[in-house]
């Protein structure tokens, strides 16, 4: 049997350690299980476990006045509306410098009384976008400005900083398992308050925190979710119906088959269901039901090929294949991909950024062969490209 700390919080299955000690984000040498170095190093465990308290005091609010969320998805996020930032200022808890950009750490309260912290990486120079960025259960924002010690994530936030993106990716609420994502979820819901319209809320007031910390309004978005956080992306993206350019890294699969799977038969005693399983919604997993709701969204997915939580025996491209045919069906069959890629359950981001480009997050010339260039395009409009790359299921060699 595999131990339970091999399997806490595998949802999805993590990626092995990495070796390189030393960084400017006060992070440890993580050996693989970064969240267990990172979580009590940086206070998110004391951070977590303070919602109890504001509980306790009376505090939380069954209160959403954001976007309106789609019917279909309403029962998800238990709200009509998605929570919106307080009127209260932004805390700056820190700042730091890297290498052609900076990071500030910031606190804020949702309306419905939840705190939200996180990180907003700020490039030096131009800013060619805005990407929102929720991070798998494992990691941490810091841990993704920061390749002295990579986890999963591989230094995302760092890489689109440094190719001129503001980057804003909040902490996911959890202690690095299933089971502390459950019952902070279970606490919220006795006060009418929704975990996952609270997570899903903090990746989307990333546009608020840029505007306050920048003072740059306007910018064209993006939507990157890597593993657990590629639920959050989709169900952004389904409940608003903004289209804007997302990627998936890290989830494609038939979740019926995972269930069924010896993963979790073999382990009936470690709890490895999320709250999302138990929610009454047909478009929360990947397939068609949830793609009639983000196409035409530019989708891009990309998947390791020794990722096993994602293989093809549990239905990896079965589902993909349902959701292109529904694109193919709305005359939009080049507006998403999969790309497999070598690797494991991590972040490979290269063919991800050139789609993020390609789908009208801003035109590098520099970066694209001159048949992939694009012009600029508005992230709502989706206009194609002058010339569009085509766009299908290819394994990468």
């Amino acid at each position: 049997m595999i131990s339970r700390r091999a399997l806490s919080g595998l949802l999805m299955t993590l990626v092995g350690p990495s070796s390189v000690t030393g960084n400017t984000l006060g992070l440890g040498h993580c050996r693989g299980s970064c969240a267990n170095v990172d979580l009590p190093a940086l206070g998110y465990d004391t951070f977590c476990r303070s919602f109890f308290d504001i509980a306790a005091k009376g505090k939380l609010r069954a209160i959403a006045t954001g976007p309106d969320i789609r019917r279909e998805m309403r029962s998800l996020f238990r709200e009509r509306r998605l929570y919106r930032p307080s009127r209260d200022d932004i805390r700056i808890l820190w700042r730091d410098t890297a290498d052609g950009f900076s990071v500030a750490k910031v606190e804020f309260d949702l309306e419905c009384g939840v705190p939200v912290r996180g990180c907003l990486g700020i490039p030096d120079g131009a800013f060619k976008g805005l990407i929102l960025l929720g991070h798998g259960m494992a990691s941490t924002p810091e841990r993704c400005f920061d390749d002295a010690d990579k986890d999963y994530m591989n230094a995302l936030g760092k890489q689109l900083c440094q190719d001129g993106y503001v980057v804003w990716c909040p902490y996911i609420v959890q202690i690095g398992n299933q089971e502390s994502q459950n019952n902070i979820a279970a606490m919220l819901a006795s006060h009418g308050v929704s975990a996952h319209n609270v997570s899903c809320a903090s990746v989307d007031a990333g546009e608020t925190v840029c505007r306050k910390l920048t003072g740059e309004s306007g910018l064209n978005i993006g939507v990157y979710g890597v593993s657990s956080g590629a639920f959050l992306a989709l169900h952004l993206e389904a409940a608003t119906g903004r289209m804007r350019p997302t990627v998936v890294s890290g989830y494609m699969r038939d979740e019926k088959k995972f269930l069924m799977s010896s993963t979790i038969s073999k382990n009936l005693g470690i709890e490895l269901a999320a709250y999302i399983h138990f929610a009454n919604s047909r478009a929360k997993y990947t397939g068609a039901e949830l793609a009639y709701l983000v196409s035409p969204c530019p989708l891009f997915v990309e998947i390791g090929s020794r990722d096993s939580a994602n293989a093809i025996e549990l239905g990896r491209d079965e589902k993909f294949a349902e959701m292109q045919s529904v694109y193919a069906a709305s005359d939009h069959p080049h507006s998403i991909e999969m790309a497999v890629f070598d690797g494991v359950h991590e972040v490979s981001g290269k063919r991800a950024a050139m789609a993020l480009r390609a789908a009208g997050i801003t035109c590098l010339p520099g970066h694209l062969a001159p048949e992939e260039r694009c012009c600029v395009v508005m992230i709502r409009g989706c206009r194609p490209c002058r010339a569009p790359r085509r766009m299908g299921h290819r394994q990468n060699r």
